[in-house]
This record gives C-alpha cells, sequence and structure tokens, in this order.
C-alpha cells in the first residue's frame, strides 16, 4: 500500500462524508442566503440525489476508461464544483454546483473502491482504507466543518475541498489501469430486508445529524465550533460500534435500534444545555458502527464496484427520501412554535414584576424580532438591549423576567424539532425490524431491546421533570388576577391589561397577539389576516399606551 492510496482513501471519505462536513455551513447559510430550511435542505439533498441517480451510469463507464482515469476525472470535476460553490452568491448557483460536485463525487466513489479493492495494488489494507474512509471522515468531518465556518465562513469548507480532489487526482492517475468488470458470483442479488434497512439507517443518521445541528446553532444560538465539538459524538460512538464483532444480522438489528433509540431520547431535550445530548448520540454513534459495517459489506455483500454503487444508491436514496420528508416538517413546526415562543414570551414580560409603562413598551419591542431561522438570537439580542432601556433598580426583575422569555424560546424550539426527531428515530426502528431473524436473537439483542425502550422513556421523564413549564396563554374572556401593585402606576397597570383583555375577547384573539400586532408591521398583518381586523383600528387608548 503506497501513500498514493491513502490519499485516494481520504478523498473518498470527504464525498462520502459530505453530510457530516457541510452541514455545519448550513445554520450561516439559512442567514446569508435569506433562504428557509427547504433550501438549506436542498444543499444537501440535491448532491445526495445527484449522487444516487448518477453511481451505476458511472460505473458502467468506468469499464470503459479505467478506474484511475475515472478517478482523476471524477475528483477534476468534483473539486472544480467546490470552487464554483465556494463563492456562489445565491442558493440557485450554489444548488446547481451542488449537482455537478455529486456528478463528480459518484465518478471518484467507484473508481476509488476499484483502486482499493482487496485484489488490486492495494491489497487487503486497501479494502480497510475503504471501510475505514467513511466513519474516520464522519469522524472529522463535524469538527472540520465547524473550525472552518468558525473561523473564516461557510465557504471555506467547499474550498478546502478543491485541493484534496486535485491531489488525489494525481495520485490516481499513477495507479495501473486493471479489469474493473463485474465479477461472476454464484450468490443471489441484493436481499430486500438488508437494503432496506441500509437505505433507513442511512436516512435516519443523515438526518439526525441535520435536525440536531439546526438545534444547536440556529435553535439554540450554539457557535458552529461548539456545535461541531457536539455532534462528533455520534462519530466517535461509531469508532467504537465498527470494532464490536459478532453475528451481522444481531449488529445489523442491534445497531439499527440503539440509533432508534438515541433520536428519540433527542425528541425530549428537557433544556438548551448540550450535555443532553451526549447520551443519546452516543447511543446513535454506536448503533450507526455496529449497522453499517455489518450491513454494508457483510448481509450486502460488496465485491466488486458495481456492488459498491449499489450500496451506495441505497444509502444515498435513503438519505435523500429523509432530507424531502423531513425539511417541510421542520420548517412548518419552527413557524408554528416561533409564533408560539412569541406569544408566550408576551405573557411571560406582562405578568413581570416590572414598571408598567416598561412592560407595555417592552413586550413587543423584545419578541417582534425573534424569527424562525435564528430564534434565540435575535432574541438575545433584543433583551441585550432591553435591558438597558430599564431603571438600574429594575434590572433584578427584569433578568428574572429575561431569563423566563428565554427558557420559553426554548422550550418551543424543542416542540418544534420534536416531530422530526420522532420520524427520524421511527425510521431506524423500521430498518431494525428489517433485519431481524430468528437467527439473530440473542441476549445481547434482548438488552439492546430494552434499551431501545429505556432510552426515550428516561428522556421523557427527564422532560417532564426538568424542562420549564410552558407559560399558560388564557382566555381573554375570562376574569384574571391583576398585579394590584397599588399607587398611579400600578391602577394604570391594572386598567390597561383590563383594557388589553376587554379588546382581544371582542376581536377572538388573545391579549398577547393584541400586543403583537399593535407594535410590529409583520404581527399586524398576520393579525388581520388570522381575525379580518387591523388591530390599530381596534383601540386608540392601547396604542398610545404602547408608545
Amino acid at each position: 500500500m503506497r501513500w498514493r492510496h491513502v490519499v485516494i482513501a481520504v478523498a473518498a471519505g470527504l464525498a462520502l462524508a459530505d453530510a457530516s462536513i457541510v452541514t455545519l455551513a448550513l445554520p450561516e447559510l439559512l442567514h446569508e442566503l435569506h433562504t428557509t430550511v427547504e433550501g438549506v435542505a436542498a444543499v444537501l439533498g440535491v448532491y445526495t440525489v445527484v449522487l444516487a441517480a448518477a453511481l451505476i451510469p458511472v460505473e458502467r463507464i468506468q469499464r470503459g476508461v479505467g478506474a484511475p482515469r475515472m478517478a482523476a476525472g471524477g475528483l477534476v470535476v468534483f473539486g472544480s464544483a467546490s470552487l464554483v460553490a465556494g463563492v456562489s452568491g445565491s442558493l440557485g448557483l450554489l444548488l446547481a454546483a451542488r449537482g455537478v460536485q455529486a456528478v463528480g463525487g459518484a465518478a471518484a466513489l467507484v473508481a476509488a473502491f476499484a483502486l482499493l479493492e482487496p485484489d488490486g495494488a492495494a491489497g487487503e489494507r486497501g479494502r480497510r482504507l475503504w471501510l475505514g474512509a467513511a466513519v474516520l471522515a464522519a469522524a472529522v468531518g463535524p469538527a472540520l466543518g465547524g473550525l472552518l465556518t468558525e473561523l473564516f465562513s461557510w465557504r471555506a469548507i467547499f474550498y478546502v475541498q478543491a485541493p484534496v480532489a486535485a491531489v488525489a487526482a494525481v495520485a490516481a492517475l499513477a495507479e495501473p489501469v486493471r479489469d474493473v468488470r463485474p465479477k461472476a458470483h454464484t450468490e443471489g442479488g441484493v436481499r430486500l430486508g438488508p437494503a432496506v434497512a441500509l437505505a433507513l439507517v442511512s436516512a435516519a443518521l443523515t438526518a439526525v445529524l441535520f435536525l440536531l445541528v439546526l438545534l444547536l446553532v440556529a435553535g439554540w444560538d450554539v457557535t458552529p465550533l461548539a456545535a461541531a465539538a457536539t455532534v462528533t459524538v455520534i462519530p466517535a460512538g461509531a469508532v467504537i460500534g465498527s470494532r464490536i464483532g459478532g453475528q451481522a444480522h444481531a449488529r445489523a438489528a442491534a445497531g439499527c435500534a440503539l440509533v432508534g433509540a438515541g433520536v428519540l431520547a433527542l425528541a425530549f431535550l428537557p433544556d438548551a444545555h448540550v450535555a443532553w445530548t451526549f447520551v443519546p448520540q452516543a447511543a446513535a454513534g454506536l448503533g450507526m458502527g455496529l449497522a453499517l459495517p455489518a450491513l454494508g459489506g457483510e448481509l450486502l455483500p460488496e465485491r466488486d464496484p458495481q456492488d459498491a454503487a449499489r450500496l451506495l444508491v441505497l444509502r444515498h436514496a435513503g438519505i435523500a427520501l429523509a432530507l424531502i420528508l423531513l425539511a417541510p416538517i421542520v420548517s412548518h413546526e419552527l413557524t408554528n412554535a416561533t409564533e408560539r415562543a412569541k406569544e408566550r414570551g408576551v405573557a411571560v414580560v406582562l405578568d413581570a414584576k416590572l414598571n408598567p409603562t416598561d412592560k407595555l413598551r417592552l413586550a413587543p419591542s423584545l419578541l417582534s424580532g425573534v424569527d424562525e431561522q435564528q430564534p434565540r438570537h435575535g432574541l438575545r439580542a433584543a433583551l441585550t438591549r432591553g435591558r438597558d432601556t430599564v431603571d438600574s433598580g429594575e434590572h433584578d426583575a427584569y433578568d428574572h423576567m429575561a431569563a423566563r422569555v428565554d427558557d420559553t424560546l426554548v422550550l418551543a424550539v424543542g416542540e418544534a424539532f420534536r416531530t422530526a426527531f420522532l420520524v427520524t428515530g421511527a425510521l431506524a426502528l423500521l430498518a431494525a425490524a428489517a433485519v431481524v431473524t430468528k437467527a439473530a436473537k440473542s441476549a445481547a439483542l434482548v438488552g439492546v431491546a430494552a434499551t431501545t425502550v429505556a432510552l426515550p422513556l428516561a428522556y421523557a421523564g427527564f422532560h417532564h421533570q426538568y424542562a420549564p413549564a410552558p407559560v399558560e396563554l388564557r382566555d381573554p374572556c375570562d376574569q384574571r388576577p391583576l398585579p394590584e401593585t397599588g399607587g398611579l402606576e400600578g391602577f394604570i397597570q391594572d386598567r390597561a391589561l383590563e383594557l388589553l383583555d376587554t379588546t382581544a375577547c371582542k376581536a377572538g384573539s388573545s391579549r398577547e397577539e393584541l400586543v403583537l400586532g399593535l407594535a410590529d408591521e409583520q404581527e399586524r398583518a398576520r393579525y388581520e389576516r388570522k381575525y379580518g381586523k387591523d388591530p390599530r383600528s381596534l383601540s386608540t387608548i392601547l396604542q398610545s399606551l404602547l408608545g
């Protein structure tokens, strides 16, 4: 095995681990290109779909041109498209570059397998390089993506790929030309159960990385580098899982079930402390290391480039399906959760022990800047600005109110991602069911089944015990207790709150929606669409109180 085999394996790992690397750029892309969750999901999805579609055709072309030239050509295309992606100023150009990248990546992957397979020049170590490329690249990918995004920008992720591809192209051209036609095999074709399991567990693993990064960076306002360090728990667990032996069916079923258990637990994170994600990530990573080698190469043979292409198609077809399924769910839920968070936040401010005129002024201004792209970032900036506008004697009360508003938003963001995590976990459990056989049943598998049930239940219990209590949005038509703080200001506050309730009751809205509609143009338009009334025509007194 020569140095060039290592370089080829690294380039193959780069193409295989595209999702784990590029995912760290998505939150910044969301903001800079002014797109949506569906838009950033397409940055992964276009690459995945085109790669899956190109693998079989390029494998056939390779039989005529040879693996060295196919690898070199594919890597040149991949690297050139990476540079175009890096300079893209619009989502459309970026997606086009990603499609070309995928064609080059497909050619490079099929040819890399041919150059590294055991009966080639690389020998048995080449096979180990191929198997280790995906796991090791997945381990380094999040850290690399986060580091480049933090130090430079999302563009650096694509710029770095180009020189690696160029060096690997030179290395590939130095390899001897070999016969890469499919070998004659006595075994049957691809078995349905393992094929379904490979597609579904690959979908679950990519989806959970996509969801977790969006949750950490866009939802919780964690820095890209910190998010990258956090999500490396998954590939680190995969490295450990890949070293565990045993019967292939049992490892595959146990691995898929552990992925499902970890993802389902992520649906019930109690708060925004990243430590809560470690155990679920470790379970999912361990499952990844158990399942992928058992499925690809054992239950599903990987004997020649044709086999390799088929398995890669299965994996990437599953990933594409997950992204197409989950992106609209996350986008819709995040929009709804953001609106709920705004209304709950206004309720917290109105009930806070602050100067009444400050409360009425702060309630809409703190929450109107929150949007579904980076809700916590917008809230934190507004809370920092708002603190400077209240008297120093009220800072303690303000800080208590700010913490409660932040907790309310975090709770809403968690609710937004819950459905997607539950769907993703279900995909992994379906994968486990597809490969469970009587022969695979063992004491270890029973233990994994118990963990699959216990881990999500434990996290559901933690959520019930430690998550902030949701803020109740009361019916404005029902009588509610007033602060009654006394004095002129207290009297004004009580009357203003009563006026809010009365006006909202007549309009059929909540008082929180009314406050937002009075102070923010977008919320005003949303209120009018929903209730058929302009909130600013309902009460001139309220407008004057809100400034």
